[in-house]
This record gives C-alpha cells, sequence and structure tokens, in this order.
C-alpha cells in the first residue's frame, strides 16, 4: 500500500517516529515477564525430588531453544531475507537497468522470479531477481552467518566447557538425588550467576538485534514520513508484534545458553535495542538509500541463521529422546514462528515514487 504524495516541505515527523521507535524498544524488556514467576518461586521454594528437577531441567532445555529457533528462523524467511532482496533489487535497478532490460529480451534465461507482494509498483508477473542482487544478498548472509567464527578468534570460546558442566550437573541429579536437592535449595539464581559467560555467543546475540532494529527503525521513520498516519502506525504496531517473539527468544539465549544473569540480559538487550531510535533518526537526517538498508537487513539475516542452526537446534537435538520430546521441539518451534509468520497479514511498504 503506497502513498506518493509526499511534500518535501513538509516538517519532519521527530516526535512520531522518536516514540515510534521508543515504544518498540519496549519490546526488548519482554524478559521482564520471566522475572516475576522467578522471584515467586524464590520466595516459596520448597525441597523437590531430583527426577522432578531432572525433569524440569529437560524440558527448559527443549523449550527454550525450539522457541528461539522458530522465532529466529520465521524473522529471516518472512520478514528480514525477502525485505533485503527487494531493497537490494530495488536499488540496484537504477545502475543496472539495461542489464535487467536484456534479461527481459531473452526468452531462454530461467533466473528466479519474485512474485507480486509489495504493492501497486509490481506487475502482476512478478520481478526478476537480476544476478547482482543475489550475489550481493548471499554474500552478506553469508557475512553475518560467519560473524560467530571472526568473534570466536578475539574471544575464545567456553561453549563445549559450559556444555560439559551441563552434561555433569545431569548426572549428578541421576548419581547423587540428595546433593542435586541440595543444590537446588541453594537457589537456581545462585548457581546461574557462577556460569561462564559465553562472550562470542552474546556479542552475535546482541550485534544480530541491533542490526535488525536499526533496519526496523528506518523502516518506521520512512513510513512517518512517506505514508499515511493509519499505515504508518499500523507498520509500527506490527514491527512491536514480531519484535516481541524476538526479544523474548534472545533473552532466552541470553540467559540460558550465554551465561548472563537475567538483569544484565534485559540491559544489554535494551541497550542494543536502542539502535531501532537511531535507525529512524537516520532516516529523518540522511537520505539512506534502499540498497544499504536491504545489505543491513541481509547480514542480519545471517546472523539469526547461525544462531539458530548452530546454537539452538543443536542443543535440542542433544537432548531429544522420545517421540514425546520431539512433538515439544516441533509445538515449541511453531509457537515461535507463527507470531512473527503472522505480520505478514498486514505487511505494508511505502516509497516517494
Amino acid at each position: 500500500d503506497h502513498d506518493g504524495d509526499h511534500d518535501e516541505d513538509a516538517p519532519k515527523p521527530w516526535g512520531k517516529v522518536i516514540g515510534g521507535t521508543l515504544l518498540i524498544n519496549l519490546a526488548t524488556l519482554s524478559g521482564v515477564i520471566f522475572l516475576i514467576p522467578m522471584a515467586i518461586r524464590g520466595k516459596q521454594a520448597s525441597p523437590s525430588s531430583a527426577a522432578t528437577q531432572q525433569r524440569r531441567q529437560k524440558m527448559l532445555d527443549i523449550i527454550i531453544p525450539s522457541f528461539a529457533a522458530g522465532a529466529l528462523l520465521a524473522t529471516v524467511m518472512f520478514l528480514t531475507a525477502p525485505e533485503s532482496i527487494y531493497l537490494i533489487q530495488k536499488g540496484m535497478m537504477g545502475e543496472e537497468g539495461d542489464e535487467h532490460d536484456d534479461h527481459d529480451e531473452d526468452p531462454e534465461h530461467d533466473h528466479r522470479f519474485l512474485e507480486e507482494g509489495h504493492g501497486d509498483e509490481h506487475d502482476e508477473h512478478g520481478f526478476e531477481i537480476l544476478p547482482s542482487t543475489t550475489w550481493r544478498f548471499g554474500a552478506t548472509l553469508l557475512s553475518g552467518f560467519l560473524l560467530p567464527v571472526l568473534l570466536s578468534a578475539f574471544f575464545p570460546r567456553v561453549h563445549n566447557e559450559v556444555d560439559r558442566d551441563e552434561v555433569g550437573e545431569e548426572k549428578e541429579f541421576v548419581e547423587d538425588p540428595k546433593k542435586a536437592v541440595d543444590d537446588i535449595e541453594e537457589g537456581a539464581e545462585e548457581k546461574s550467576g557462577t556460569k561462564t559467560k559465553d562472550w562470542p555467543l552474546i556479542l552475535t546475540i546482541l550485534i544480530g538485534d541491533a542490526v535488525h532494529n536499526f533496519c526496523d527503525g528506518v523502516f518506521v521513520g520512512v513510513a512517518f514520513m512517506l505514508c499515511k498516519s493509519s499505515v504508518a502506525l499500523s507498520i509500527v504496531a506490527i514491527t512491536l508484534y514480531h519484535e516481541i517473539a524476538q526479544e523474548i527468544a534472545d533473552y532466552f539465549l541470553l540467559t540460558k545458553h550465554a551465561g548472563l544473569e537475567p538483569k544484565w540480559a534485559l540491559l544489554y538487550n535494551f541497550l542494543a535495542g536502542l539502535s531501532v531510535v537511531f535507525g529512524g533518526l537516520l532516516v529523518l537526517l540522511v537520505d539512506m538509500s534502499d540498497l544499504s538498508t536491504g545489505v543491513l537487513l541481509a547480514f542480519a539475516s545471517g546472523v539469526y541463521l547461525n544462531l539458530a542452526a548452530c546454537e539452538c537446534l543443536p542443543r535440542v537435538n542433544a537432548v531429544l529422546q522420545t517421540s514425546g520430546d520431539r512433538i515439544l521441539l516441533l509445538g515449541m518451534f511453531i509457537l515461535g514462528a507463527v507470531p512473527v509468520g503472522l505480520t505478514l497479514l498486514n505487511h505494508q511498504h511505502c516509497d516517494a515514487h
């Protein structure tokens, strides 16, 4: 849905952009809802059997990363990757218009097509993905996917050591039930405070989140500048909706697998989320190109793919044992993916043309 009427002399919507992006950034505090039951359990803690605690731990090892994988992969497949291709293509059309025309004249070319879905500017037959779009998108996505490898070169990973400790803890539940119950009574929060922090994973999560939120801010800024108010508010609401699912996934990863205490996970997540405000303000200050925004989204897509495929799902596969575990994996994956996918029901674009 496009609004082509845009007055360049009209005052810029500073207040609306700042207010909308700050509202979206509140989604980074979604993890607070998980601190409330934790505090209640801390006050009403009662000794539990080792078997009960082992089952509870196993459920968390399946539920948390499965939900996170669903939310992250859905964000890539439904939002960031398609939007990236669309924006890179749009940015390249002016530079490679002649090449595009040549391909149209060749009846034997078999490049992939994006079907209609981005508004009236596309004809019903869709538009062709140019080779220059493909390699820019692919190279940038792979760069984002390899970001954790680069970070590990500067911050040696302790991932394997943490995994061995977790396996050891599970063995303790079986081999020494009394010791396991004693550990539980000491408090899960105190125990988690000594867990080694996985800084490569922490930085990967925060960088990917910051890049994605920055692009969200760009979209919100463009919406308030070039769209009707009703459309702009709709875009803010949709962005907030999918951010909640994504930020809950990030919070789970930061606390459960990266070793951060809840308060620090919330703080770092909030600071990374402030990039949504910077993105919105940048649109008002600088004419940011579609190509640049598309490349940033491709990079964020690669980061999210790495988190889902190399961090979340392998952890789940390591603890799956029964068909019930696999059903739980599928259910939580769907629960994480569906809220993000539902945003496509009212996915809209605005530009000045």
